[in-house]
C-alpha cells in the first residue's frame, strides 16, 4: 500500500506550486508521452457486497465557451453524479471541477494568457445510480496561494460516512485548480477531501472543496493511490483501475494546473491527465482513481 504524505509535507509542496503557478505564463509545448502508475488499493474493501453500479454511464458535453463560463454535463434523471472531467485546447486551464446533486458535474475554465476570446472545451460526467445515504458536502476557505482547503465527510458516528469523490474551484479572473484530491488517514480510517489554487493576481484565492459521501461503503467504488510522477508540460499519467472495474473519477494534486481530465481513453477502466506548468518544461502530479466494479 503507498504511504500518504502528511499534512506537513503537502503543504510546503502546495507552496512550491504557489510559488511557480503564481507567474503563471503562456504555455504551448505539444505531444503525448504517458506514464501508466500502478494501481494500488488505499482502504480494504472487506466482505463483498451486494450493491453494485450496474447503469453506469458516462454523459459527454461540448461547445464554444467563455474564460469561467460555467458548463454542466448534466446526469438523466434518478442517476448523481460520481466523477467528472474536461479537455481543453492548449494555454488553457481548468479552475472548477466539481459534482452538484441532482444534476451533474461543472466545469470552468480560462486561457493562461489572460485572453477573453472563448474557445472550444469539452466536459463529462459519470452518472448512476447512487449509493445509500448519497450527498455532497462543502467547504469554503481564502487560503494563500497553493495552501489547501479540507473537508471530511460524517465522523459523527463509527463506521464513518464513505467518501466516494472530490471536487473543487478556485474563485477568481487568474485563478486555476492546482488540487482536488483524497487523503487516508489508515490508523483512524478517516479521509480527507483536499482543494488548492492559486490566483497570479493576488496572494489569496478563495477555494471550494467538493466531497461526495455515502452513509457506508457498499462495495460500488474503490479509490486507488497513485504515485507521484514527472511529466512534460501538456503530457501526463494514464491511471488505470485494477481488471475488471471501469474508472469513474480521478483526484489530483500537482505542481500545475490541469488542461485535460478524460475518462475512458482507452478503455472504460482508464483516465488520462495533462497539465500546463507556468515556467517550466516539466510538473508533478499524484493523485488516485475512482473504480466501480463492473456488474
Amino acid at each position: 500500500m503507498l504511504s500518504r504524505r502528511s499534512h506537513t509535507g503537502l503543504l510546503a509542496h502546495s507552496r512550491a506550486v504557489a510559488a511557480a503557478l503564481a507567474l503563471m505564463a503562456t504555455a504551448a509545448v505539444t505531444g503525448v508521452s504517458p506514464s501508466v502508475a500502478s494501481a494500488v488499493p488505499s482502504s480494504a474493501t472487506g466482505a463483498a457486497a451486494p450493491y453494485r453500479l450496474t447503469d453506469l454511464e458516462m454523459v459527454r458535453e461540448s461547445g464554444t465557451v467563455a474564460p469561467y463560463e460555467a458548463k454542466i454535463a448534466h446526469c438523466p434523471p434518478g442517476k448523481q453524479p460520481l466523477g467528472g472531467g474536461f479537455e481543453l485546447p492548449i494555454e488553457h486551464t481548468v479552475s472548477a471541477s466539481y459534482p452538484i446533486a441532482d444534476t451533474g458535474w461543472l466545469v470552468k475554465a480560462r486561457s493562461t494568457t489572460g485572453s477573453p476570446a472563448p474557445f472550444e472545451m469539452t466536459w463529462y460526467a459519470m452518472c448512476a445510480t447512487p449509493s445509500p445515504g448519497y450527498r455532497i458536502v462543502k467547504k469554503t476557505e481564502v487560503i494563500r496561494n497553493g495552501e489547501g482547503v479540507w473537508h471530511t465527510c460524517s465522523v459523527d458516528n463509527y463506521p464513518y460516512e464513505y467518501m466516494v469523490n472530490v471536487g473543487g474551484e478556485a474563485k477568481g479572473s487568474t485563478a486555476a485548480l492546482t488540487a482536488s484530491n483524497m487523503w487516508i488517514n489508515h490508523s483512524s480510517t478517516i479521509t480527507s477531501a483536499n482543494a488548492s489554487g492559486v490566483r497570479t493576481d493576488a496572494d489569496t484565492v478563495e477555494v471550494d472543496v467538493y466531497a461526495i459521501c455515502a452513509t457506508a461503503y457498499d462495495g460500488s467504488t474503490g479509490w486507488y493511490n497513485q504515485g507521484w510522477s514527472s511529466h512534460s508540460v501538456n503530457e501526463g499519467p494514464l491511471y488505470a483501475c485494477p481488471a475488471g472495474q471501469r474508472s469513474i473519477g480521478i483526484t489530483f494534486t500537482a505542481s500545475a494546473a490541469l488542461r485535460s481530465s478524460n475518462p475512458h481513453t482507452i478503455s472504460e477502466s482508464d483516465w488520462r491527465i495533462t497539465a500546463l506548468h507556468p515556467r517550466d518544461s516539466t510538473y508533478t502530479i499524484s493523485g488516485g482513481i475512482v473504480c466501480a466494479p463492473r456488474p
